[in-house]
């Protein structure tokens, strides 16, 4: 998994600013970009499709002509706790998660975390949606064969 890490400070659009950041990886065959975004509402992430690899100033140009078309994810507090460590133990770690990285078997970051929890969250939402949608059909269809067993009794 390649990845590339852009850092955007102090955004303005529509009068409030932004903290952005952008992370480039390459899943399986498409060039993915997880856009976080911190401001005085919470921690915010979303996520886009490229087509071919972004430069830099790709990047740049697709964040100020379409910052507001990204989907951000509701805005969520978290606190950053940092344990220190001892350094031995930390670079052991580091080891870990690079051969997991190689195996492909990488740890979620925190960006990841918040876009699985919304994702989970929509398709809940979408399953009562459907649900209530095929109910009311169904209620919909069983009215009007009513209707038509009314219908064929009415003469007799």
């Amino acid at each position: 998994m390649l990845a590339s890490y852009i850092k955007l400070k102090l955004i303005k659009f529509n009068m409030k600013q932004y903290t952005i950041k952008v992370t480039v990886l390459l899943e399986n065959t498409f060039w993915i970009g997880v856009f976080e975004r911190n401001d005085k509402d919470g921690y915010a992430v979303a996520k886009n499709i490229f087509g071919s690899e972004p430069t830099d100033a790709e990047l740049y140009d697709f964040i100020f002509a379409h910052f507001e078309k990204l989907r951000f994810t509701q805005p969520q507090d978290f606190k950053l706790i940092i344990k220190r460590k001892n350094h031995k133990r930390m670079l052991r770690e580091v080891k870990r998660e690079m051969e997991k990285a190689k195996q492909g078997l990488s740890s979620t970051t925190h960006a990841q975390e918040v876009l699985r929890i919304d994702l989970e969250k929509n398709k809940k939402l979408k399953k009562v949606n459907t649900k209530a949608q095929k109910e009311a059909e169904r209620e919909e269809k069983f009215q009007q064969k009513q209707q038509k067993r009314k219908q064929k009794h009415r003469g007799h």
